[in-house]
C-alpha cells in the first residue's frame, strides 16, 4: 500500500501544470465553492467532454423525439468498434445499473443464488434480494481484494452467477486479468461470470485489464461498462454490456427502459473525444497519487486504489469522521460494513483535493 516514484512524479508534473493542463477543462476550475464539496458519490467532476456537451446542446430542440433506430445502432456500432467486437455482442442500457438488474432476471429468476464479494457494489445484490434470489457474500481478503479461491469454493449446484466488480467498489482494489481468466475457466458451464468494469479506465495495476476477451469463449461471461465514470456522464444514465449474442438477446429483452436521445448522441461523441478522456484520466490518477501519498505520510492504511476514489482507514468510527468532515463542508462516502472505520473519498478537482487534504488531520484528531 505504497505510492511508487512514477506515480509521484506524474502527480507532481500534472498538478504543477495547474488547471490549464488540459486546455478544454472547465473555466470554473478555480471558482469559489458556495456549497459543500461533494466527494461521496464517485462522480467524475471533469466531464462530460466538450464534444458530448456540443452533441447535447445540438439535440435540445429535438428533445421531443425518441432516438431513432439508426441513432441507437450508430452508438452500438461505435461501442463495438471501441471494444473490438461485433454489434451483436453489445447491449445498451440506461446506465450499467439497469443492466445489472436485468442480469438478475436473466440469470437467477429460477430461484438460484448469486455469489459476490463483501463489501461490493450493491445494485445487483439489493435487486436480487428483492426478488428472493439468495446472495452469498464472500469477504474480501487481507488486501481487500476479491478472494477468488473462497468465492469458487462458495459455489453450489444452486449458483447461477458470480458478480465481480473489478475494480471493486468501495475498496477500489482490482484483480489481475490472469487471475480472472483462471477463475472464469474454472466455473461450471451453467454459471455466468458478471464482470463489472465501471472503474477500469482508471486502473494502472499490474495485469489489470478488461475481461472482454473472455466473452467469446466457451464460458458464460458478461462484461459491463459505463459512461458514468471516465466519460463524466453519471447524470445522463448510459452504460452497456458485452457478451455473446444469445445472452445479449436475453439481456436486452429483460431491460425495462431505453436510453434517451441526449445520452445516445453524447455517448457517441464522447467515445470519439479521446484527448479529453486521456487528460481527464491523467488528472484523476495524479490526484489519486497525491491522496495516497498524503495518507502514507499520516501513517494511515488504505486499499490499493484502481478507481476514481480511495478507501482508507481513519482509525475512528466513520460516523464521527464524516461528521467532522461535514462540519468542514466536505462530504465523504457512507458506511460499508464491516469496515466501520474506513472512509471512501472520491477524487474531485484539484481545489477539492486541496480542501480534503487540508481538513484531514484536524478531522482525525478533533
Amino acid at each position: 500500500m505504497s505510492v511508487n516514484r512514477r506515480d509521484l512524479l506524474t502527480a507532481s508534473a500534472l498538478l504543477l501544470a495547474g488547471p490549464g493542463f488540459a486546455s478544454r477543462t472547465s473555466a470554473r476550475e478555480g471558482a469559489s465553492v458556495t456549497g459543500p464539496r461533494v466527494l461521496c458519490w464517485n462522480e467524475n467532476p471533469y466531464g462530460p467532454s466538450p464534444a458530448a456537451r456540443r452533441a447535447v446542446a445540438a439535440s435540445i430542440a429535438e428533445g421531443c423525439r425518441y432516438p431513432s433506430d439508426e441513432q441507437t445502432q450508430a452508438l452500438t456500432a461505435a461501442i463495438a468498434r471501441h471494444e473490438g467486437t461485433e454489434a451483436s455482442h453489445i447491449v445498451i442500457g440506461t446506465g450499467s445499473g439497469e443492466l445489472l438488474r436485468a442480469l438478475v432476471l436473466v440469470c437467477a429468476r429460477d430461484g438460484g443464488e448469486i455469489v459476490a464479494a463483501e463489501p461490493t457494489y450493491l445494485e445487483m445484490p439489493d435487486y436480487a434480494e428483492f426478488f428472493g434470489v439468495k446472495m452469498k457474500f464472500v469477504p474480501v481478503d487481507a488486501q481487500l481484494q476479491h478472494d477468488l479461491r473462497a468465492m469458487r469454493a462458495a459455489l453450489t449446484e444452486r449458483t447461477r452467477a458470480v458478480y465481480l466488480c473489478n475494480p471493486n467498489n468501495p475498496t477500489g482494489t482490482a484483480v489481475g486479468a490472469t487471475a480472472i481468466r483462471d477463475f472464469v475457466t474454472s466455473l461450471p458451464a451453467g454459471v455466468t461470470a458478471i464482470v463489472d468494469e465501471a472503474y477500469l479506465d482508471f486502473a494502472d495495476g499490474l495485469d489489470v485489464r478488461s475481461a472482454v476477451d473472455l466473452v467469446e469463449g466457451e464460458h458464460r461471461v458478461v462484461v459491463l461498462r459505463t459512461f458514468s465514470k471516465l466519460h463524466g456522464m453519471a447524470g445522463m444514465r448510459l452504460g452497456y454490456a458485452v457478451t455473446r449474442p444469445e445472452i445479449a438477446k436475453a439481456l436486452a429483452a429483460a431491460c425495462m427502459t431505453t436510453p434517451n436521445l441526449l445520452s445516445v448522441r453524447a455517448g457517441q461523441a464522447s467515445l470519439a473525444d479521446k484527448d479529453f478522456l486521456a487528460g481527464t484520466r491523467a488528472r484523476i490518477v495524479a490526484s489519486r497519487a497525491r491522496i495516497t501519498s498524503h495518507l502514507t505520510g499520516l501513517g494511515l492504511r488504505y486499499a490499493q486504489p484502481q478507481g476514481n476514489f480511495v478507501f482508507f482507514d481513519t482509525g475512528i468510527p466513520l460516523e464521527l469522521f464524516s461528521a467532522r468532515m461535514k462540519a468542514r463542508d466536505i462530504l465523504v462516502g457512507r458506511l460499508f460494513p464491516p469496515f466501520t472505520n474506513w472512509c471512501r473519498v472520491t477524487i474531485g478537482r484539484e481545489p477539492d483535493v486541496d480542501a480534503f487534504l487540508g481538513a484531514l488531520p484536524g478531522a482525525l484528531r478533533a
